[in-house]
């Protein structure tokens, strides 16, 4: 599969990285010289000099055999005319630009607007992701699988963990629930783990489970759930907003919102009449106590700066927040001190991004893709169709060679399962699968998996 990227910055070259290591032919373009050099030495792909609106240019890059044009800078007019150029005059089949501005399009649809296939609104992403996990209650670090009630989450095994030091086979005893460990960090080194892999102090282990089983955990763990409590938003982001307007009226009417920027504290105000709205500016002395934050279940905070969504979460936490998130603009420079900073969750503004372009590129059976530990992890649902060859087979019967796990299924009617050994797989069914990125050759060609069409 051919894709070019317009752009040079952190989303791109993340995005850039996941496909190559899926073997894809990805060419990046960068106004920059430095930039263009830079990324070569980075990862293995093409990076051309020169201007995403011109036709030449995209030539150099290789746009005549890409079955993929995904614009990625900083102007939504670049990102729309680059990728209206690459549809019409190059026929390219799948065009994606990432537009801030909100008259453009909404998030996510398909539209023709220049020829462009699908238009992706980097705020809109962030603000969905982080209301799957309030709008489920699950405030640690997870991933939340829409029309599902199975959620992936990362828990660092601690000193005194119940997972310390235990068997994976012999975990349900002394922690029963409907759950499976599905990938394990253990330093450098990220695995799928086998029934014989023992979980060390300082593990990251990746744990899918259904709701009801992820609540007793994280409560054991000393991290309970809280649903219906108070919630406080700290910012004046269009991320803000976006969230505002995907809550139901239940959540706004227990929702504060704080701002330094009075304009924005207004139009919010006229917005959401059920929202409580402060304009303050969050690190002045005394807005914790004035505001009596300390009485909230769940403060996120969305400002767009880093270092001051990082100290706010772990203040938060400090005084008594029950739960605390906190959003990431920029690279992650700091994500390795989330744990010390009792940060229940971090919100990484691109690869949220990242991982909702990728969405787009998958084959037409694959949906909710997602990647963690540094994306050397795929998380996917993948849905069986009628002739799939694995349709009959018991999971015991399907040798993954612990290269990827099918960690959870979706029946046709709507029920969600963690699967034993003698679960069959039957046409219908939509399967969480968890594989290693470098092995997702083997996993596709295992589970039949389409191949999205190249030119």
């Amino acid at each position: 599969m051919k894709v070019v990227i317009l752009g040079a910055g952190y989303r791109s070259i993340k995005l850039a990285k996941h496909l190559a290591e899926e073997h894809a032919d990805v060419t990046l373009i960068d106004e920059n010289p430095n930039v263009s050099a830079k990324t070569m030495t980075l990862i293995d792909c093409l990076a051309v000099t020169g201007s995403g609106t011109d036709a030449e240019c995209l030539k150099e890059a290789g746009i005549e055999n890409a079955y993929a044009f995904i614009a990625l800078s900083g102007s939504d007019e670049t990102n729309l005319i680059s990728c209206g150029i690459a549809s019409s005059q190059f026929k390219v089949p799948i065009t994606i630009a990432a537009v801030a501005n909100i008259s453009y399009a909404r998030s996510g649809d398909y539209t023709d607007i220049l020829g462009v296939t699908h238009i992706v609104n980097p705020d809109q992403e962030i603000a969905k992701h982080i209301y799957r996990s309030i709008d489920r209650g699950i405030y640690s670090d997870s991933i939340c699988f829409d029309n599902s009630s199975l959620t992936l989450n990362t828990i660092h095994v601690e000193k005194k963990s119940q997972f310390a030091g235990k068997f994976v086979k012999n975990l349900r005893r002394t922690l029963p629930g409907d759950y499976i460990i599905a990938v394990l960090n253990r330093g450098s080194e990220v695995f799928v783990p086998s029934g014989d892999t023992q979980i060390e102090e300082g593990d990251t282990i990746g744990l899918v489970a259904t709701d009801e089983s992820i609540e007793n955990i994280l409560a054991k763990l000393g991290k309970k759930k809280k649903k219906n409590g108070r919630i406080v938003i700290i910012g004046g982001t269009q991320v803000v907003d976006f969230l505002l307007h995907l809550m139901k009226t239940s959540f706004r009417k227990r929702t504060t919102v704080i701002s330094k920027d009075k304009n924005f504290c207004e139009k919010i105000s006229s917005k959401y009449s059920d929202v409580l709205v402060t304009n303050e500016n969050i690190s002045n002395e005394g807005v914790f106590r004035q505001e009596s934050l300390d009485g909230y279940n769940l403060l996120l905070s969305l400002t767009d700066n880093d270092e001051l969504n990082f100290l706010v979460a772990s203040f938060a936490k400090h005084i008594g927040v029950t739960n605390s998130i906190a959003m990431v603009n920029k690279k992650p420079d700091f994500a390795e001190m989330v744990d010390f900073l009792n940060i229940d969750s971090l919100v990484l503004s691109q690869d949220v991004m990242v991982d909702s372009v990728m969405r787009y590129l998958q084959s037409p059976d694959v949906s909710n893709t997602h990647t963690v530990f540094d994306g050397k992890i795929e998380v996917f649902e993948y849905s069986i169709t009628e002739g799939n060859k694995l349709c009959g087979k018991q999971l015991k019967d399907i040798d993954m060679k612990n290269r990827g796990l099918i960690a959870g299924s979706r029946k046709a009617d709507g029920k969600t399962v963690i699967p034993g050994g003698t679960y069959l797989i039957e046409t219908g069914d939509t399967l969480t699968v968890v594989a290693r990125r470098s092995e997702l050759d083997f996993i596709r060609e295992l589970l039949e998996m389409k191949t999205p069409g190249e030119k």
